[in-house]
């Protein structure tokens, strides 16, 4: 009886095939299995950007491990370290809000085993961590993050490009991370770079684009799984005695308390303004009282999500000296204060109080009071100082 013939695996099939496990017939522009299943055919640019999107499985990781030694030992060690660090303390970090307690430490790494992209965002993020920590110098960590974010972005601008559900799940905690990566970067680098904070926020802007983009398709998955807890803040009403643990300090209850009150003062003062500007900054106001009642979470996102709602309009406010636009701007960095205990936000709104109020030279006097109470709640004179 003739010896039977075992088929060997095609490293070069359809992404279709490749996800079914079966052999694929390369056929152009469409396999055969593809062409008589009826189903979308495509074929991977190059195997690094296959690996990088597709989830993989025990057995490619197997198959990859014994074909390459690419990954040398130490790069092993490295993620190791950072994996660790992320399971041990970073995701302590992250508030689960109406999450499962165990969200963050179960169920965002599982995903990180999975897909390359969101595993590169977790190790940039656990790096960044670790830099904070440093008390020395910490370059080699920022770059290490710079390294494994400049990674994750490359691969989630290929995600965008052939954009298919199932990776609602994974690109959305993906561009959390990197979201909260560009808040920390400014707060965890020791360089002497000069602090943008209206350049920072268009960046951000940027990402928190695609963190609600990825939110809505998460909303169109029939099984979300265990990323299922986020759609609860879609209807959620937002709840101003709602608070975590970390947020009960009493300084920083009584700051919350004086911003909403500083917020109130100037509500009024907004309908005074020119017809043209008073909707964008009326648009901000709203945002922010909403946001200070819940810093960290909220049906909105909180104080860190304000990005996203700053309009081109209010960007161009902001760049032709409009002051109610300028106070707006203000409440915002005291607002991120109330976030100052988190090691990715830490002196962030202190900086960007201190980054709008250096070029003022002349205060008009209706608003000499605010600025003055904004310097005093971020501690900006004692912070200057030290």
């Amino acid at each position: 009886m003739p010896s039977r013939r075992s088929h060997t695996k095609s490293r070069k099939g359809c992404l279709q095939c490749k996800r079914r496990h079966v052999k694929c017939d390369e056929e152009l522009p469409k396999c055969g299995l593809c062409q008589k299943r009826k189903l979308q055919c495509k074929y991977p640019a190059s195997s690094n950007e296959a690996d990088s999107l597709n989830p993989s499985t025990p057995q490619d990781e197997v198959e990859s491990m014994c074909s390459s030694n690419e990954l040398s030992l130490s790069t092993r060690m490295l993620e190791m370290r950072l994996f660790h660090l992320y399971l041990t303390e970073t995701y302590i970090t992250l508030y689960p809000g109406k999450l499962d307690t165990n969200h963050f430490q179960s169920a965002v790494p599982g995903l990180a085993t999975s897909y390359p992209f969101c595993l590169d965002a977790l190790l940039a993020f656990s790096a960044l961590h670790l830099a904070s920590k440093e008390t020395g110098d910490n370059r080699q960590w920022v770059e290490c993050a710079l390294k494994y974010q400049n990674r994750s972005c490359s691969a989630m601008s290929r995600v965008l490009a052939e954009f298919s559900v199932e990776y609602s799940g994974p690109a959305f905690i993906c561009s959390i991370l990197i979201m909260l990566c560009s808040y920390a970067y400014p707060c965890v680098s020791k360089d002497d770079q000069p602090f943008d904070p209206l350049g920072q926020i268009l960046e951000i802007r940027r990402l928190l684009a695609g963190c609600a983009f990825f939110f809505h398709q998460l909303g169109k998955m029939e099984h979300p799984g265990e990323l299922a807890g986020w759609l609860r803040y879609k209807d959620a009403e937002d709840s101003e005695e709602e608070l975590s643990k970390e947020q009960q300090d009493p300084k920083l209850i009584q700051l919350r308390s004086a911003l909403l009150d500083s917020l109130a003062r100037i509500r009024g003062m907004i309908d005074e303004v020119d017809e043209s500007r008073r909707e964008v900054n009326q648009d901000i106001w709203e945002f922010l009282n909403e946001a200070v009642k819940r810093p960290l979470g909220g049906r909105e996102g909180g104080v860190i999500a304000l990005p996203v709602r700053i309009s081109d309009a209010y960007v161009d406010l902001l760049k032709e000296g409009d002051w109610m636009a300028r106070i707006l701007f203000l409440h915002y960095g005291v607002g991120m204060h109330l976030l100052s205990d988190r090691w990715f936000v830490r002196d962030w709104g202190r900086r960007l109080v201190s980054t709008v109020l250096q070029p003022l030279k002349e205060i008009p006097p209706e608003w000499k009071e605010t600025v003055a109470w904004t310097r005093q709640a971020v501690d900006l004179d004692k912070w200057s100082r030290s």
